[in-house]
């Protein structure tokens, strides 16, 4: 059985830390410190583990009036193809009766290309609508990534926008 505990409740924070900067890339991801500072009733840290209390993963996501966007998502490298990713994901996902958002790379690798096809498994669509996550780094001249939003409902184009300006404005602090 999946556990999923808020970091700040949980007894394994040094592979909440080491995972999740494993995991991602500096550009997809802010400092692990800044994470541990969102005192935020919006986000959200959970480490998931097995009834042993043996950790497997991460998850991070941000709830908003009308959405839940999942930021990050990780299990240890390895743990993966095991199928505790999927066990983990649909006990978040059955918890949530709102839309679900989350941005994923432009299928260009066979990494990426697993990532869209887990999440599709999982029944959330990709949206055709161009988008590019903001830089996580503050003052730097940083390039914005492509990336496609995928969701458990599709979304038009308004909606999009909509999502896209909550995500800007209160994840990534952008004003473009």
């Amino acid at each position: 059985m999946i556990q999923l505990t808020p970091l700040a409740e949980s007894d394994h924070p040094h592979f909440a830390k080491e995972l999740f900067e494993s995991a991602f890339p500096d550009e997809e991801r802010p400092p692990f410190g800044e994470i541990k500072k969102r005192n935020n009733d919006q986000f959200h840290f959970l480490v998931a583990t097995l009834a042993e209390d043996e950790p497997v993963g991460i998850l991070t996501y941000w709830t908003f009036e009308d959405i839940v966007y999942i930021e990050h998502f990780a299990i240890a490298e390895e743990l993966r193809n095991q199928g505790l990713g999927k066990a983990v994901f649909l006990n978040f996902l059955s918890q949530q009766t709102q839309q679900i958002i989350l941005e994923v790379e432009l299928p260009n690798t066979e990494e990426a290309d697993h990532r869209v096809e887990f999440y599709a498994s999982m029944g959330l669509i990709q949206n055709t609508q161009e988008y590019w996550q903001p830089s996580y780094k503050k003052g730097e001249n940083k390039l914005a990534l492509p990336m496609i939003i995928m969701s458990k409902y599709e979304l038009d184009d308004d909606e999009f926008e909509e999502i896209k300006s909550v995500l800007y404005q209160n994840v990534y602090h952008y004003k473009g």
